[in-house]
């Protein structure tokens, strides 16, 4: 049963309930004087605010708080909590990972969610989504230019594909997702898409669809299958793969996914790659800049850093981070 709102329907996708009263969020005595354990934030994708943990109490304590946070914004329908962490593969809490506590029960809890007039559809249990990306979502969309050929690797429901589709004049934009609810989820996207009358691409959204490829698979098995030196751009939003990740990570940092990815790319193309970094090693991300140039050098190719920052928390002292970089040349 899918939900349609539109972004008037709330103010942002993140409310902090200490920053006062706008929207859905509300001061700190607001919250005490409800009595209930309200928590100080939560995120709104589509019409489910979601809370990171179960608030404490009994279940009717717990379905209360839902409801408080329901009240202060219409759009919202349900409230649900994470019971668990986001440790399957696909960065999802699983089925028994979500808990309802508030609204009429939906099960599964899907929702559509708005970005720039732009929807895609989120199975909030098997899938993972951030609305917190949106700002980084739209920088990726304004990098593209005209005629350009756009692989977007790990693109789960497809925010990032979709936004590229419908907003620029990109070419060709190919999804890889081997998550099969998540690819599903982009497939639904993708016919809704060709309805979007606000779709500022040529043909709008009609033309979208038909620029907007995807295919369902683990991306090391597809990208060996794809064309050398084919796409201008690569967008590599890579999920955070447990304590393989981050500045004490066991793994190889996505080596194998670069190797993989960076033949594909045109000469002068331009990869925006997702990595994790601690607080520590911010703003340079050395660790990041040395995986990505290690892999460059095996490979023969020589490589520019354009900018790097970070796009996100993901824990405490813990940060998603994006550095885009350019091939050069290739070393003979």
């Amino acid at each position: 049963n899918m939900v349609e709102l539109t972004a008037e329907d709330y103010s942002n996708d993140h409310h902090d309930n200490d920053t006062g009263g706008s929207g859905a969020g509300a001061s700190q005595s607001k919250r005490a004087s409800s009595g209930l354990p309200i928590p100080r934030s939560y995120d709104v994708v589509g019409d489910v605010a979601i809370l990171n943990s179960l608030p404490e109490g009994d279940e009717e304590t717990q379905r209360k708080v839902g409801e408080w946070i329901m009240s202060r914004n219409k759009a919202m329908k349900i409230c649900v909590a994470r019971s668990n962490a986001l440790s399957t593969s696909h960065r999802s809490p699983g089925t028994s990972g979500m808990v309802q506590i508030a609204g009429p029960p939906r099960n599964p809890i899907i929702t559509s969610h708005y970005e720039y007039g732009v929807k895609c559809v989120v199975d909030l249990q098997h899938t993972f989504f951030s609305p917190r990306m949106a700002p980084e979502r739209l920088r990726l969309s304004q990098s593209v230019a005209r005629g350009e050929r756009v692989l977007v690797v790990f693109a789960g429901v497809g925010m990032e594909a979709l936004q590229i589709a419908a907003r620029t004049e990109a070419k060709e934009v190919l999804a890889i997702e081997r998550n099969e609810v998540a690819a599903e989820c982009l497939r639904r996207a993708r016919r809704m898409l060709e309805r979007n009358k606000t779709a500022t691409c040529p043909g709008g959204g009609k033309g979208a669809v038909e620029r907007l490829s995807i295919m369902e698979g683990d991306a090391l098995d597809i990208l060996p299958t794809l064309e050398k030196s084919y796409f201008d751009r690569i967008v590599a939003p890579r999920p955070k793969e447990g304590n393989l990740d981050g500045d004490q990570g066991t793994g190889d940092a996505g080596k194998e996914f670069l190797v993989a990815m960076l033949p594909l790319l045109k000469l002068k193309g331009e990869v925006h790659w997702y990595d994790f970094a601690a607080d520590h090693e911010l703003p340079n991300c050395d660790r990041t800049r040395e995986t990505v140039q290690s892999v460059c050098q095996s490979l023969g190719l020589d490589m520019e850093v354009i900018h790097v920052a970070k796009v996100g928390s993901i824990a405490k002292r813990q940060f998603r981070v994006c550095m885009d970089f350019r091939i050069i040349g290739r070393v003979e």
